[in-house]
């Protein structure tokens, strides 16, 4: 059978299963709403009969006159009662069900007997009500008002009675009429499903039975195809993991020759540092100390002209800063007391050199640190930090800096804090791009080290690196009180 003919039986099956179920619920909720008063008006309509008798006992013992009748009690009690029977009559009557808020239409059969006990009605509320707005009546007076109700209360408890009866009659009419509804659904509903069974169903089981059997002999074509096909694979995955195993390795080597040379580089930077920081020492700075020297010992300095001896105070003056300058230079390319005590002196030392050079506050928190290094971690480290404490100076613009260095778990810690400026949108790529940042992230991946830069506009700036160690026995570190100056 077709897709598109079989999908248009579906729909057309639905389609009536769903009309079917729609109108069975307008005829049934139809039918509900028509029966929705119909208790009320049973329950009212028989309550009639008990508060017309009522009425009638008050109006006899108000009447009587008895010694131990309460008479203002049962004249209160009576119109009471009266304006009660007088409303839900007329609600009856009228259809107009005022206390339900909703609107009866009664049936021929009912308005016709309620025009038979309308006089009936009329005669014993008239009479009642006569009793109790005139006072003074006499006996005479009272007893043709109590025949006239008694008279005419026995016609209307009958004929309430059949109206009681009619209304109960047309209820159960409306529940056969709903059951002959109900009943009529279903018969319809199973002869829809019946012809459903029939036109759509079975030739959807007779199609289902032969795309199953061509399903079947499609899997085993299926299978032996992927049993053909899994040795393939297999053969295949085989290749790919060596190729995969291969490819690994090639780039393993690669990056340990690129970290080689990076290291090599590195190195290479350091013994030149080195190397410039000796011939700086060794040979500029002695020369310059024996200039130095040569200076304070001219002797005939003071018999110069005033003039003269100005300009030998300010070359004597030249000379010393040139000194310092140069024993500056030497210390930051490498200051011998990383190499003599490590790395928290050193970095307390550039600490102190940075402080006296421009004026901030830089404080160096060490814990756990007290311990010597490899030198190329020592070095690296240095590096790092002396690169993040110039950012801080020349362009953070901050007041206070924090240098953190921390050895917990064989791990290592060294942060650089500033209360600066931080990293602003607009500079932000050239900042975290540029050459000094890169350098700090090459020195600490060559550490196996991680890191991070951690900055918020006009929030400072934090530099973390985190690398892991492999500390053995703690080694002493001498005391800065051995320490050579340059």
């Amino acid at each position: 059978m077709p897709i598109r003919s079989l999908t248009y039986r579906y729909l057309l099956a639905l389609s009536l299963v769903a009309g079917l179920t729609i109108w069975g619920q307008i005829l049934v909720q139809r039918q509900l709403s028509g029966q929705e008063n119909d208790s009320w008006l049973v329950n009212f309509a028989g309550r009639q009969r008990f508060q017309s008798q009522a009425i009638v006992k008050d109006v006899l013992l108000l009447t009587t006159a008895a010694s131990f009748v309460d008479t203002k009690q049962i004249t209160a009690e009576l119109a009471r009662l009266l304006a009660t029977w007088e409303r839900y009559h007329i609600q009856l009557r009228t259809g107009k069900l005022a206390d339900l808020h909703a609107q009866h239409t009664n049936s021929d059969t009912i308005r016709a007997m309620f025009l038979q006990i309308r006089p009936h009605f009329e005669t014993i509320r008239t009479e009642t009500h006569y009793l109790l707005e005139k006072s003074g009546l006499s006996a005479a007076e009272k007893r043709q008002a109590v025949d006239a109700i008694l008279a005419h209360e026995r016609q209307f408890l009958s004929q309430m009675d059949q109206i009681v009866r009619q209304y109960q009659f047309e209820a159960q009419q409306k529940i056969e009429a709903l059951q002959r509804i109900e009943r009529i659904l279903m018969v319809v509903t199973l002869l829809v499903l019946f012809l459903e069974a029939l036109l759509i169903f079975n030739p959807v089981v007779q199609t289902l039975r032969a795309n199953f059997t061509q399903l079947i002999t499609a899997r085993q074509q299926a299978e032996t195809a992927n049993e053909a096909l899994l040795e393939a694979n297999k053969t295949l995955q085989q290749t790919q993991q060596q190729l995969l195993r291969e490819s690994g390795l090639r780039h393993q080597q690669q990056l340990s020759e690129q970290r080689i040379r990076m290291a090599s580089l590195v190195q290479g930077q350091e013994d030149e540092r080195r190397r410039l920081s000796r011939d700086l020492h060794d040979g500029i700075g002695q020369m310059l100390t024996g200039l130095k020297l040569l200076v304070e010992n001219i002797r005939s300095a003071q018999l110069l002209p005033e003039n003269e001896q100005r300009t030998y105070a300010s070359l004597k003056g030249l000379v010393v800063k040139i000194i310092q300058e140069t024993r500056h230079v030497s210390n930051n390319l490498m200051p011998p007391v990383l190499s003599d005590f490590g790395l928290e002196p050193a970095l307390r030392y550039v600490a102190e050199q940075s402080v006296q050079q421009s004026g901030l506050t830089i404080r160096v928190l060490s814990q756990g640190a007290d311990t010597r290094l490899e030198q190329s971690i020592e070095i690296g480290l240095y590096r790092i930090a002396q690169e993040a404490l110039t950012n801080a100076i020349k362009h953070s613009e901050a007041t206070d800096v924090e240098i953190e260095l921390r050895i917990r778990e064989n791990r290592l810690l060294l942060a650089v804090s500033d209360n600066g400026r931080g990293v602003g949108p607009s500079q932000g790529d050239a900042v975290v791009n540029g050459q000094g940042l890169h350098n700090m992230r090459q020195r600490a991946r060559l550490m196996d080290g991680v890191f991070r830069l951690l900055s918020q506009p006009g929030q400072g700036t934090r530099i973390v690196v985190t690398i892991p160690l492999d500390i053995e026995e703690p080694k002493a570190t001498p005391s800065l009180s051995d320490k050579v100056k340059v």
